[in-house]
């Protein structure tokens, strides 16, 4: 029996990215949803394509949507209270599983309870998950972990401290859509821990915000949770620190400038949040996102800089590729491809390197569209 990849909040915003991607990969996927009337228009739209209906309210629902070798991509969130229903189908069901997440709680949950194992480790718990499960396969966090590792494996042991910055150039406040933009204060509003001196550790005095060069200019960024801290130290024993950075409101101009401090001491204060979430709210609506035509104005960047222990770089990446949205449309479908193509190299909960390993991934992510870039040349 053939394996199918399925497309979980298909009728979405970013599901329907995923889909028309991989359509246009030449894969068919199954759309997965609540309502099939609108699952059946779509289908209709793409060729006429297989659909099915799955609740999260009924989580058999949706553990019959896979068998084993499937691949279940969702993007049905908030993923830390809604997430966990499609995780545990698609380990239940031996299936591989991507998601849209940004939510880096949830991958350190999902990591706990369904951990890494090699596809042949007769050592490996009998429950532990057949598939490959991939978290946060989109524009969070795969750029900052392509930029890292080749940033790292230049830098040798070197590397003391990683830094990366993420940027969407040409995106303007309504160039992100306003769920994007509440996940974000979401997240700043959690405690959250950095990589410092080989371990976990609370931000405390480490300095909130961390100045990038883009395009020849000095661009403040904002402190964030990333993946990166949560795969690449397994990677990368020798470097001591990783920060994970946010320079989307890093442009010139008064809302900027206002704007980033507001998110860096947002999480310490309920009148910080509510406030700066009226403000999102009323510059990105809150539904839905940018369309066709906008996100083809804006582009995505990420930048990784390793330095050595006197504060020195040591090496630095830059990738490059489409709009944060329909970049993520492509990883997904690029990395649901992979794996549908058993081109992964570990089961459980792993990073984007350790699956595919680094000429895998490169080759993945400029699939995409997310390549090497040198500097000044972003979009």
């Amino acid at each position: 029996m053939n394996a199918h990849v399925v497309v979980f909040g298909a009728t979405g915003y970013t599901g329907r990215l995923v889909v028309e991607s991989l359509v246009e990969r030449g894969v068919r996927p199954v759309l997965a949803g609540r309502r099939e009337r609108p699952l059946n228009q779509l289908a209709c739209t793409l060729g006429g394509l297989d659909v099915r209906t799955a609740d999260l309210a009924e989580p058999d629902s949706v553990r019959a949507l896979v068998s084993e070798g499937d691949v279940l991509v969702t993007t049905v969130g908030p993923f830390e209270r809604l997430g966990d229903v499609a995780a545990d189908a698609a380990a239940s069901q031996g299936a591989h599983y991507l998601d849209s997440t940004g939510e880096v709680g949830f991958v350190r949950r999902l990591q706990e309870r369904y951990p890494a194992a090699a596809p042949d480790d007769a050592a490996a718990p009998g429950d532990a998950p057949r598939g490959t499960m991939l978290p946060a396969f989109g524009y969070d966090y795969v750029p900052g972990i392509l930029a890292g590792s080749l940033a790292l494996e230049r830098a040798g042991d070197r590397a003391e401290t990683l830094r990366v910055g993420y940027f969407a150039p040409g995106a303007g406040p309504t160039g992100l859509s306003g769920g994007t933009m509440t996940t974000m204060l979401e997240e700043l509003s959690k405690p959250f821990l950095v990589w410092r001196d080989h371990r976990w550790k609370k931000p405390g005095r480490i300095p909130r915000q961390h100045t990038f060069t883009v395009d020849g200019a000095k661009r403040n960024t904002v402190m964030v949770p990333g993946t990166e801290t949560v795969f690449l130290p397994e990677a990368f024993p020798e470097v001591a620190n990783i920060e994970v950075f946010n320079g989307w409101f890093s442009a010139p101009g008064p809302v900027a400038k206002a704007a980033l401090p507001a998110m860096a001491v947002a999480g310490s204060s309920s009148l910080a949040r509510k406030a700066l979430g009226k403000g999102i709210t009323a510059l990105t609506g809150s539904e839905g996102g940018p369309s066709a035509s906008e996100r083809v104005k804006s582009s995505s960047l990420a930048i990784a800089v390793a330095t050595d222990s006197r504060g020195e770089t040591v090496s630095e990446v830059r990738v490059a590729g489409p709009n944060v949205y329909t970049l993520t449309g492509h990883l997904l479908a690029a990395g649901a491809e992979h794996v549908l193509k058993d081109r992964s190299r570990a089961r459980g909960v792993v990073g984007p390197l350790q699956a595919f390993g680094m000429e895998g991934l490169v080759e993945l992510c400029a699939s995409a569209g997310l390549r090497e870039v040198s500097p000044g040349a972003a979009r």
